[in-house]
């Protein structure tokens, strides 16, 4: 009987096509790249396959991933190389990389997380569907990394649009009563991502973290 492959083995083989491309990573690097890339290929998987739209679509899809690899290894392989391919070419367009704080956009992102945090936690269902939504957009538009973290920020700016003419309680009522308002805001956010050709996400570097050399942390492409 085949057994299903683990998270954890499919980030380690995540990490050996990674290192394939960036071979100065640190192991902390490799580690942080490598979780992300997984949460990533498992989400792409799941859109590929239609499992996004099911409660369990992470063991779908690690379990697709699994019989794939045991029937038919060079299929997965070929998959991944030219997934990790596309990946690696978002990761370098999208994401920058900061020492310290920028102050002026940690207040309008505060200003986000205050607003919008306290409904999350009351959206449910809403927004777990709002959330897979938003995967599924971000994949089918070709934005294939950071996939959980954009999604989220989508669904945060909706929702921000929304709370700032609107009490918490009035927001929710529209929420539920407009779903397909929050679905074609989401299209927008998504197609205007997918225009914009330069970072969406900031990743602070933690010098007691990344591996550091003569002073200055070293850079992953």
């Amino acid at each position: 009987m085949e057994g299903r492959m683990s998270y954890s083995t499919l980030k380690s083989i995540i990490s050996h096509y990674l290192l394939n491309v960036f071979s100065e990573l640190s192991q902390q690097e490799a580690d942080f790249m490598s979780d992300v890339a997984a949460q990533d290929f498992i989400n792409y998987i799941s859109v590929m396959n239609d499992f996004l739209h099911d409660s369990d679509f992470s063991i779908k899809a690690l379990n697709y991933i699994s019989r794939l690899a045991d029937q038919n290894p060079l299929e997965i392989d070929k998959i991944l190389r030219d997934w990790i391919e596309v990946w690696v070419l978002k990761w370098k367009q999208r994401v920058k990389l900061v020492m310290g704080d920028d102050e002026a956009n940690n207040k309008a992102y505060q200003e986000l997380e205050d607003k919008v945090s306290p409904l999350l936690s009351t959206l449910g269902g809403d927004l777990i569907t709002f959330r897979k939504f938003a995967i599924g957009s971000l994949i089918s538009s070709g934005e294939v990394c950071f996939t959980n973290l954009m999604a989220d920020m989508i669904i945060k700016e909706v929702l921000f649009k929304v709370a700032s003419s609107q009490n918490s309680e009035e927001v929710l009522r529209f929420v539920k009563s407009n779903p397909i308002f929050i679905v074609n805001e989401i299209i927008k956010k998504v197609k205007e991502l997918s225009r914009f050709k330069g970072n969406l996400v900031v990743v602070r570097i933690n010098p007691a973290f990344f591996q550091e050399m003569q002073g200055e942390a070293i850079e992953w492409w």
